[in-house]
């Protein structure tokens, strides 16, 4: 272990301007224009992060006899929508990239106010005590247009200018974003010094199967919203990875640095290591599309 920030702080935010740069490629100023003009996708993908996967939680851990811990960190997990990781997601598997991007900017302006809320609720229920958590409002916007609003744009506006370069840069983007987030996620994950999550085999036989219940639980949900309203099957697929990939880092952070609590921690550390792996699965067989590293290097010499 080393005594640096370089990979959670630099490389991966990095990774992440990228990701929305790479994705503002594939953009136009009609896509953004077709989900405001036809919210619905918008207004269902976030039924589906905001109310039913939290709905979910607290069905599973109403039945599974886990600690009173535990059942806060999953629900935990539930009101924290990911981000970054689902978008990349997306991205590989050529989903709806207009939707996500949107999913990502409200969502995360919503859960300021959300997460505070309902993870306060769950503490007095289960545990009879209250966190003063207070998310960082005017500094979370200012993260969203850096790391989201603004590599998006740039990338439409350089799509606009530059078509043929843009053409030629989508299949290489595909091979080197998972790539540099994979090192950023390691670095930040093995290489730099922080305060352990310690998991005993007694956690994973029973945190691994109510973890795994909400992944599948969430995307299969997402998908079936989807279904109701009528989206297309490239939406579905979308909406699924939103809902099953959840903002890990950011659960992690509230559990041990405003609760003090490494065992609330425990459900999303151990959600963090298998759904990007599950959640991929899931898209390839919605999509039909394969996240091959022989494909993308067959595409790079094109």
């Amino acid at each position: 272990m080393f005594e640096t920030d370089f990979f959670s702080t630099y490389l991966l935010r990095i990774s992440i301007g990228l990701i929305m740069f790479g994705m503002g490629l594939n953009l136009t100023v009609n896509d953004f224009k077709n989900i405001v003009l036809h919210p619905k996708a918008l207004f269902t993908g976030l039924f589906a992060q905001m109310v039913w996967l939290p709905l979910l939680a607290l069905l599973i851990i109403f039945i599974f006899p886990v600690s009173d811990e535990i059942k806060v960190g999953l629900f935990l997990v539930a009101i924290c929508p990911g981000g970054a990781t689902s978008n990349l997601l997306n991205f590989l598997l050529n989903g709806n990239l207009a939707l996500c991007v949107s999913l990502t900017s409200v969502n995360s302006l919503i859960t300021q106010f959300s997460i505070p809320a309902l993870l306060n609720w769950i503490l007095d229920f289960y545990l009879g005590s209250k966190a003063d958590i207070h998310l960082p409002f005017w500094e979370s916007v200012i993260h969203i247009l850096l790391i989201t609003a603004f590599p998006v744009t740039v990338g439409i506006l350089v799509r606009n200018r530059w078509e043929v370069w843009a053409q030629k840069m989508r299949m290489p983007f595909k091979f080197i974003l998972p790539v540099l987030m994979g090192i950023a996620l390691f670095g930040a994950i093995f290489l730099e010094k922080k305060d352990p999550i310690n998991i005993t085999l007694q956690d994973w036989l029973w945190v691994f199967p109510i973890t795994l219940l909400l992944n599948m639980g969430g995307m299969l949900g997402g998908v079936f919203f989807s279904k109701l309203a009528k989206l297309d099957k490239r939406t579905q697929m979308t909406i699924g990875i939103e809902v099953g990939l959840q903002n890990t880092t950011l659960a992690i952070v509230i559990a041990l640095s405003f609760l003090k609590s490494p065992f609330i921690a425990v459900p999303a550390a151990i959600y963090a290591l298998f759904t990007f792996f599950t959640t991929a699965i899931f898209g390839m067989i919605m999509s039909g599309n394969k996240i091959s590293i022989i494909k993308l290097k067959k595409g790079l010499r094109k």
